[in-house]
């Protein structure tokens, strides 16, 4: 687009300058150079406008008003210049032609300019009718014109806000902080925090600031800390923090080119960077960065705390909350719903009072007040070695973690106070320890709080079948201390990236549970729990666990009754704290399943049991009784005596009824499919009955492929000598509309797969030989694991790598290529990375594979069918 107007080329010339200074760490405070540089521009156009000196001359003078972050001279790069053009009474129509001479230039040169031509009254009555125009007139800064009309516009509002406004105002602030909480979450929590609204971010200064001009009328960010709205350490503190978060913002305004407030995952690698991180003792630089950013921001999130504290106690308090009130703890006093110390000489005189708060806290549900947080903080000290090792305190400390909820947040207070550090000096290790990936939603301390908070939850009474199980794990526990404690301390061995967590956790938390009185039994179980926290997920989504042989791995490791109870509820609470990728309904089962089959092995102490045989002969009863009126029972008994014992126990009667009427139809075919849709999900299960022929998995997978079709899981099963049922669960063609069309497809090309070997070489030659992947580190080249040990009949190989279209194909076709037939394969999913599992046997001696050197070939031959690993140039994308 051409531009016409000369003022417009020069906006974009200096703006581009003031960048490339601020990005060259030149610019000593580019958010104000950026303010003025703008106020000059304002300057210069009121100064040679003949429509402005026209309405002056008429008796309409007006005032040019900067509102919100433009007012606050916090101008970052792409952020709204939000303007007031205001007047004493009334509009003249000559003001249109003023704004297109002063709009036009910056609209041209892709400034986003947002305004308003009022008078006095309308703006002020608007103030109180918007808290959104409320806050920006809060921010409203004089530029130029009639400075008469702006001083009188602000000695108008400022009268009737003190008045009768106060209370509603003050109501407003409250209200859209929670609200705003709802909108944008708790970003101190979050890897990809939002900068600006999340709390955390630049609103908590701003309600700050707004409050305080509410209040005092405070002129300047400076006046905070001369008013005693924060202290000089809070000040300092809130100026480092502002410089660091405004940095990072426009940063991203840059690489972005446009106003993003959100620090996706895509770029924190890239920012990294451009702040001059390097790699340490370890840590990757993005980890290192990620981690003072939340630093930063859960101190915003502390001073939001302290503004709420303080709207509360301006607001009308009711007479009998306001004297304070003593709590069950001397030394303790609750006052206006929150706790405060009855005074500091208690503390000096009963240390144990920095712990007893917090309990007294979480049994009452009163959270403490800013000045205790402060009081808290700053006698922590307190905490020593003798203190960390008393009875009575560390009873406290594990009454502490019993009490602490999402609703109510005990432990992320006394995190937040410095306190669970001074108590448990090894978890400052993991304190904004941030793991760089999609999986992990929540900083490492935050996490493994979260786990703690999971875990209470599971006292409640169930409301659905699910949450019924856990509850009644849950009360059969007997020492759930050590289950809350080895919650606290799962991921405490992620405090050194370059060592395996569980191991070096167990190391770490040992002296811990010493400290904490736990004797030798307990502490065993703890380190246990710890060591193995990741078991039952891991088995679960990378292990057949209808193979039962896989319970039994998992009841030999486990052991005990008691430790598998709390290893399954620590499971589910880890997975739920991590976030959504590791946690699902399809997660959820597997997990479940695995824990009961596992249960039932420990229980009885049966391996392949007369139980499970029981079961099988019941199913097959049941599958004779609704073929018998169209089969003869001989000929159901000798098809149903040539199946697998898994097949028959795990599949229900329904199901197998209608594979044996697939493979009757199935005549002098290759194959026969049928495709059912399941209930309440987008899945398919596509079961196909076919003639055992080398490479059939595989050509499913290369058809699926071929007709965009994405695997989500899969099991392969033999029905009698010559023939077998592969079970596919699938994602739908992405064209509903067409998808009967597609599966017709789908059936003409698996069949001319299986007449032509070479039918799918097209599909082989749309795999890519490279993948680009965007990363704050590295990309992990792609790994082929072999398990020998944990199946009798099959032999497990793992493929790591990175996601693309074609990767089941890929593999399974490369294990055909050497001989190898899959009898299940396990799509499973590590984020970027996915973890694919397969069981394979020989295709000629129908065996698992012994041999070394064909362990090697099988390993070489998947690893160079596998693309090109490569870091993707993040910097050559953003546009």
């Amino acid at each position: 687009m051409t531009i016409e107007r000369p003022e417009a080329s020069i906006l974009i010339e200096k703006r581009a300058t003031l960048i490339q200074e601020f990005l060259a760490g030149e610019s000593m405070d580019f958010l104000k150079s950026l303010t003025s540089f703008l106020d000059e521009y304002f300057y210069t156009v009121f100064e040679k406008s003949i429509s402005a000196r026209k309405m002056v001359v008429s008796g309409n003078p007006f005032a040019i008003i900067a509102l919100g972050g433009y007012g606050r001279k916090e101008q970052c790069i792409h952020s709204d210049i939000d303007l007031l053009i205001l007047f004493d009474r009334s509009v003249p129509p000559e003001v249109e032609a003023f704004v297109q001479e002063l709009l036009y230039p910056l609209w041209d040169a892709r400034f986003e300019v947002g305004y308003a031509v009022r008078n006095i009254e309308e703006c002020i009555d608007m103030s109180f009718e918007r808290f959104d125009i409320l806050t920006t007139v809060l921010d409203a800064r004089f530029i130029c014109g009639a400075s008469l009309v702006y001083s009188s516009f602000m000695e108008t509002f400022r009268s009737r806000l003190s008045g009768k406004r106060l209370k509603d105002t003050l109501n407003y602030l409250f209200e859209h902080g929670k609200k705003r909480l709802t909108d944008f979450g708790d970003s101190t929590y979050l890897v990809a925090p939002d900068l600006k609204s999340g709390f955390g971010g630049l609103r908590d200064y701003h309600t700050l600031l707004w409050y305080s001009k509410i209040k005092s009328n405070i002129k300047f960010r400076r006046d905070l800390e001369y008013y005693g709205f924060l202290s000089n350490v809070e000040y300092d503190s809130l100026e480092d923090s502002l410089t660091f978060i405004w940095d990072i913002r426009n940063r991203l305004h840059h690489i972005t080119g446009r106003k993003c407030d959100t620090l996706h995952f895509e770029y924190q690698a890239e920012m990294a960077t451009l702040l001059g991180y390097k790699n340490k003792a370890g840590q990757p630089d993005v980890e290192r960065f990620l981690g003072e950013l939340h630093e930063k921001m859960e101190f915003l999130k502390q001073l939001n705390q302290i503004t709420f504290e303080d709207i509360l106690s301006s607001r009308k308090i009711k007479k009998e909350f306001a004297t304070p009130k003593p709590t069950k703890t001397e030394g303790l006093v609750i006052k206006n719903r929150r706790l405060y110390f009855a005074n500091t000489v208690a503390i000096l005189q009963k240390p144990d009072l920095l712990l007893n708060i917090f309990l007294e806290s979480g049994q009452t549900k009163i959270p403490l007040s800013i000045e205790a947080m402060r009081v808290v903080s700053e006698f922590s000290h307190l905490v020593t070695d003798e203190m960390r090792t008393d009875p009575h305190c560390v009873k406290l400390f594990k009454r502490i973690l019993a009490l602490s909820y999402w609703e109510f947040n005990v432990l992320n207070v006394m995190l937040s106070t410095g306190i669970l550090e001074r108590f448990i000096p090894e978890f400052s290790a993991i304190v904004n320890k941030i793991q760089y990936n999609h999986y992990h939603l929540f900083p490492v301390d935050k996490h493994s709080i979260r786990c703690v908070q999971v875990i209470n939850s599971f006292k409640e009474p169930g409301a659905t079948r699910m949450k019924s199980l856990y509850a009644g794990i849950f009360k059969d526990i007997r020492n759930k201390n050590i289950l809350l404690v080895a919650a606290l301390l799962h991921d405490i061995g992620k405090s050194d990236p370059a060592k395996e967590h569980s191991k070096r956790g167990v190391k770490i938390a040992g002296p811990i549970l010493d400290r904490l009185g736990f004797n030798p039994t307990e502490r065993e179980d703890a380190l246990f729990l710890i060591q193995h926290h990741l078991l039952l997920a891991k088995t679960a989504t990378r292990r057949d666990i209808f193979d039962e042989e896989t319970a039994v791995s998992t009841a030999n490791t486990i052991g005990k009754i008691r430790l598998l109870r709390m290893l399954f509820l620590l499971t589910v609470a880890d997975s739920k704290a991590t976030g959504p990728k590791a946690w699902n309904d399809w997660t959820e089962n597997l997990i479940k399943d695995l824990f009961l089959k596992t249960m039932g092995i420990l229980k009885t102490g049966e391996l392949a049991s007369k139980k499970t045989q029981r079961l099988i002969d019941k199913k097959k009863q049941e599958v004779l009784a609704l073929l018998r009126e169209n089969w003869r029972e001989e000929e159901v008994t000798n098809q149903l005596n040539g199946m697998s014992q898994r097949y028959l126990l795990y599949v229900p009667a329904q199901n197998i009824v209608d594979h044996i009427n697939l493979y009757r139809n199935l005549r002098d075919r290759d194959f026969i499919w049928q495709i059912t849709k399941e209930n309440n999900s987008d899945i398919r299960t596509v079961s196909i009955c076919g003639k055992d022929k080398p490479g059939f998995f595989s050509k499913i997978a290369g058809i699926f492929f071929l007709n965009q079709i994405d695997i989500v899981a899969s099991q392969a099963y033999s029905l009698g000598d010559s023939h077998i049922l592969d079970i596919f669960k699938v994602m739908p063609p992405k064209d509903l509309i067409f998808e009967r069309e597609k599966w017709e497809k789908a059936e003409r090309d698996l069949t001319q797969a299986l007449e032509d070997d070479h039918f799918l070489d097209k599909a082989l030659g749309k795999i890519p030989d490279t993948l680009a992947i965007s990363s704050g580190t590295p990309p992990e080249t792609s790994k082929v694991r072999i398990d020998n040990q944990t199946s009798s009949f099959f032999t497990i190989i793992e493929v790591l790598t990175y996601d693309f279209p074609g990767l089941l194909f890929s593999i399974t076709n490369a294990l055909y290529r050497n001989g190898l037939n899959v009898n299940v394969a396990m799509v499973g999913g590590k984020v970027d990375q996915v973890i694919d599992i397969f069981y394979v046997r020989d295709i000629n001696e129908d065996q698992k594979i012994e041999s070394d050197e064909k362990l090697e070939q099988i390993k070489t031959s998947i690893l160079n069918t596998l693309p090109h690993i490569s870091a993707k140039e993040v910097l050559n994308e953003k546009n």
